[in-house]
């Protein structure tokens, strides 16, 4: 039994008690009923979103770090030197190449010459040297990656562990013969409280980054990395080495290396619920003014120094109550004695019958453990699944925000393009009304002219005016073209828009309802115009075929006449 369940033990019996007196009931009733602004309750809680991202990069990260660990990288040290023959435990090559470049070891010859003993031999010592670059890499990751968890996981678990209340209370009960004011406040911090380590939503990945935590010491406490920390640590920029660059656990650290030094974000969001309660609930009220007529009496008993005289009394009250007791367990003997003489039941049948029923009972409790057991599970499993839940809906909350972030950005593309249309529309009509007023300018000129010397050149006259309308139809051909131009340029923009739309629901997004008649005309006109490009295109691509084919075809009957001809 923890603490929270024995103080509620004991508030529930002083309920039961005091309930059942009249006079207790009554105070507790005026303390409850006379409620102020005053009297409040407010509780803050600091609600924590962790990151995922850095937890996950980590968790792939140590991985590669365990692997690499595992291949034990190092580099064998040798160290030779000449040492007199009588010490020398093994003879190696190099003993023996070291020997023919220098035969001045050799001081004299034995009787036996085929036996050739020289005064001193080189030997070779060979050392197994675990500090390489590499794993003094892997130890200063371990130590960085150490430093920062811990720094993230400590402040994690001060803000979502943290308890802050407090309590204010004015009270003022008077009676005929009795008055009390009642004045509380009441301010309270817990830190690494058990019930909010127990019961946080940010529970699941608080626990991964314990497990992350832990698994780095881990690594830390083997001997390949306890042999690197008696080494000089690394200090940043690394050098990325051929294995760095190469093998694919230490690719792996490196690349969770970059991640954490260009991390520059906290991992984590705080944010600040503040819980008020006032005016008070009824069981509230009750249970706090159980609590401040508790406070008068332990006032007034203290006061009058009654308390070795309510000892006594209550001493004589339990000796009264244990007497009733027994009484009632005598009475309940001789009532199950007069029941065996009555019936044929032997005392040794009725006790086996009264074990039977007692194990059947502690089945039936073990039953009821069960249950409530699997009622925990099921209930931390629907924690699970809610926070499942609330994360999904986080994740489409934002896939629908950049949904209309996407159609916003291509509206204002649509805009842009429409506007930039138009204004080209303007600009070419703008030129062909200049042209036109020139070609009117210098049309009425001629005209005059024709008018002044009509008696005189009459066939210049008729030369000039062939001129005027060719000029004339000239001009007309050219507004015909322009005309062309700008019915292709809407042709181009109709089919760039539908294009666009296909494109868009190629990538899986809402078009919108096109339902209404204007909606559906201009989606008719894109489709047209699509028809139109495609026919055109088509016929372009037939011409190429047939021509393909033709060429296939001269080939074939050259290849033909050049086989005849041979």
């Amino acid at each position: 039994m923890n603490e929270l369940d024995t103080y509620y033990r004991a508030l529930l019996d002083l309920r039961n008690t005091t309930s059942n007196a009249r006079q207790c009931a009554m105070l507790n009733a005026a303390i409850a009923a006379a409620d102020t602004d005053e009297d409040k309750i407010v509780v803050t809680r600091a609600k924590c979103t962790v990151d995922e991202d850095w937890i996950c990069a980590i968790e792939e990260g140590l991985i590669h770090i365990e692997k690499a660990i595992k291949e034990e990288r190092q580099f064998i040290r040798s160290n030779g030197e000449v040492v007199p023959i009588e010490k020398v435990k093994n003879v190696s090559k190099e003993s023996v190449q070291h020997l023919a470049k220098h035969g001045n070891l050799i001081t004299h010859v034995p009787d036996n010459e085929s036996d050739i003993v020289p005064d001193k031999l080189f030997t070779v010592e060979r050392l197994n040297d675990y500090t390489v670059y590499e794993n003094r890499f892997l130890y200063m990751l371990l130590c960085y990656l150490r430093d920062f968890v811990t720094l993230r996981y400590n402040k994690i678990l001060d803000l979502t562990n943290k308890y802050e209340g407090a309590l204010s209370m004015n009270k003022t009960v008077s009676s005929a013969k009795r008055r009390m004011t009642y004045v509380v406040n009441l301010k309270e911090e817990r830190h690494d409280d058990k019930y909010l380590r127990e019961n946080n939503e940010a529970k699941p990945l608080i626990d991964r980054i314990d497990l992350i935590l832990k698994t780095i010491l881990a690594f830390l406490a083997t001997p390949l990395m306890e042999y690197a920390s008696k080494v000089a640590m690394l200090k940043p920029p690394i050098t990325k080495t051929n294995v760095l660059k190469m093998d694919n656990n230490f690719k792996g650290a490196v690349k969770l290396y970059d991640f954490i030094i260009a991390y520059d974000k906290a991992g984590y969001s705080v944010e600040h619920e503040m819980l008020t309660m006032s005016p008070f609930k009824e069981d509230l009220a009750v249970e706090l003014a159980d609590c401040g007529a508790l406070i008068s009496f332990i006032t007034y008993e203290y006061g009058l120094g009654i308390r070795p005289e309510l000892k006594e009394r209550y001493a004589e009250q339990e000796s009264l109550r244990r007497l009733d007791e027994l009484k009632k367990k005598t009475e309940q003997l001789e009532a199950l004695g007069r029941r065996l003489k009555k019936s044929d039941v032997s005392v040794e049948e009725y006790i086996l019958s009264l074990e039977k029923h007692i194990r059947a009972l502690d089945a039936e409790c073990s039953k009821t453990e069960k249950l409530i057991s699997e009622i925990s599970t099921m209930k931390a499993a629907e924690r699970a699944y809610l926070d499942k839940i609330d994360k999904l809906e986080g994740e489409t909350n934002a896939l629908r925000q950049e949904i209309l972030d996407e159609k916003s950005r291509h509206g204002m593309e649509i805009a842009k393009i429409q506007k930039q249309h138009e204004m080209d529309m303007e600009t070419l009509c703008e030129s062909h009304r200049e042209e036109l007023r020139i070609n009117k300018e210098l049309h009425e000129k001629e005209l005059e002219n024709i008018r002044l010397h009509i008696s005189d050149i009459q066939s210049s006259f008729n030369k000039a005016l062939d001129e005027q309308k060719a000029a004339v139809t000239s001009v007309r051909d050219e507004l015909a073209a322009k005309d062309r131009e700008c019915s292709d340029l809407r042709e181009r923009l109709t089919l760039a828009e539908a294009i666009a739309k296909a494109v868009r629901v190629q990538r899986g997004e809402e078009l919108g309802e096109f339902t209404d008649k204007e909606s559906f005309n201009e989606l008719e006109r894109q489709y047209n115009a699509f028809l139109r490009f495609y026919k055109k295109e088509w016929q372009k691509a037939k011409k190429q075929i047939r021509k393909n084919v033709l060429n296939l075809e001269n080939l074939r009957k050259k290849k033909d006449d050049d086989e005849r001809h041979e």
